[in-house]
């Protein structure tokens, strides 16, 4: 280290760049007062911008641990008043990777500084970057103001990047302006990234950002983008909304999701639905009323030990054809759903006035992987003048053969 210390100093800037590159590369075992007081005098003092660029790059490599008042007022310096882009670009990087610890009321008006005024657009992506990972330690009213403003720019990094930090900050920065910022890019944003961005970080606001506009426009990007990825995260953002997105028309958005032609948003589409039924019975209901496919039915519930008591109340739904999907939902959950308890539902189901469901309820019946001890076991808790008793009993001796 007190090699490349020396190296700062050379007459060669090529050499001492090469010496502020080798301590950053070191990270926080580096970050010493003497090494921070060395690469602060380079990254004020040198004539050579490539050289305060390498040593602007070498403190954000050391973290937190270089997040010293000596350091971030260097690196606030050369944000403000470089003449090369570069290094402006690189010490708000280097704030970014200080994160949290670098998140004064200070930095935070610099970097807002340099968002909202910078004329290098990468500098203004960088101070958007940086934001972004200080997280909701820089969710301050300035800050938010500034990002939902570069949320509306010229530049599609910039917007993007914008829209990442807005989604780090979650519950912290969901404002209803932020809100409808967001959503005007997810509906109309030309850029591809942008508008996927912009619905990942509605996804990231939960609950919060659960309104009737907000799911409809998730639903729409999901049914007609062009793009995949946006889909893809239409569907995530969806599945994160929890109860307040557990509709009827999500649900069944979702589901023509799952027949998407690329396999990203049929998976993201079935994880969505995995995340929204468990909790919500009267949302699963709806779903197995959207007339779900055969492979629909296999992606939501297969090892999903979850559904089974949501499913067995669905038995005795007035719908038969809610009766019918529910049946074969558990035949679909596997070992889960092989339980005396499930079986003797099933069994009843057997005696359904309606066809579709004692079909269900036989095939069901025959391919449920239940062990002999649970034939048994459903055996004995049958009466002989009980209406499934003959039912239990043809069963029980079809699956012992």
């Amino acid at each position: 280290m007190q090699e490349y210390l020396a190296r700062l100093q050379d007459p060669d800037p090529y050499v001492r760049r090469v010496a502020a590159e080798a301590l950053g590369e070191m990270g926080a075992a580096a970050a010493t007062p003497e090494v921070l007081k060395a690469l602060v005098q380079r990254l004020r003092e040198d004539e050579d911008e490539a050289v305060r660029w390498e040593a602007a790059w070498a403190l954000g490599k050391m973290g937190t641990a270089a997040a010293t008042p000596e350091v971030l007022g260097a690196l606030l310096e050369r944000l403000r008043e470089d003449e090369d882009g570069l290094v402006r670009q690189a010490t708000a990087g280097a704030l970014g990777r200080m994160g949290k610890a670098a998140a004064t009321p200070e930095v935070l008006r610099a970097l807002v500084q340099a968002l909202r005024k910078d004329e290098d657009r990468d500098v203004r992506q960088d101070a958007a970057w940086a934001l972004r990972n200080m997280g909701e330690a820089a969710a301050t009213p300035e800050v938010i103001e500034a990002l939902v403003q570069a949320l509306r720019g010229r530049n599609s990094d910039v917007r993007s990047e914008a829209a990442r930090a807005l989604g780090e900050m979650g519950k912290a920065a969901a404002t209803p302006e932020v809100i409808q910022a967001l959503t005007e890019r997810l509906l109309r944003d030309a850029d591809g990234e942008v508008r996927q961005v912009a619905g990942w970080a509605l996804g990231a606001m939960g609950e919060a950002a659960a309104t009737q506009e907000v799911v409809g426009a998730l639903i729409q990007r999901l049914r007609k983008d062009e793009d995949k990825w946006v889909r893809h995260a239409a569907a995530q953002a969806l599945g994160k909304m929890g109860k307040a997105a557990a509709r009827p028309e999500v649900l069944e958005a979702l589901v023509q999701a799952l027949r998407d032609r690329v396999f990203d948003v049929r998976q993201k589409a079935a994880e969505a639905l995995r995340q929204l039924l468990p909790a919500h019975p009267e949302a699963l209901r709806n779903f197995l009323c959207t007339r779900p496919t055969p492979k629909a039915l296999e992606e939501v519930f297969r090892d999903r030990p979850w559904a089974v008591p949501a499913l067995r109340a669905l038995l005795s739904d007035p719908d038969p054809k809610v009766r019918a999907r529910a049946v074969w939902a558990l035949g679909i959950v596997g070992p889960a759903a092989a339980t005396p308890e499930v079986v003797r539902d099933l069994l009843a189901r057997r005696l359904d006035k309606d066809p579709n469901v004692r079909t269900a309820a036989l095939k069901v019946l025959r391919r449920l992987p239940v062990s002999s001890e649970t034939v048994s076991a459903v055996l004995r808790d049958f009466r002989g003048d009980e209406p499934e008793a003959a039912e239990a009993t043809a069963w029980a001796l079809e699956r012992l053969v």
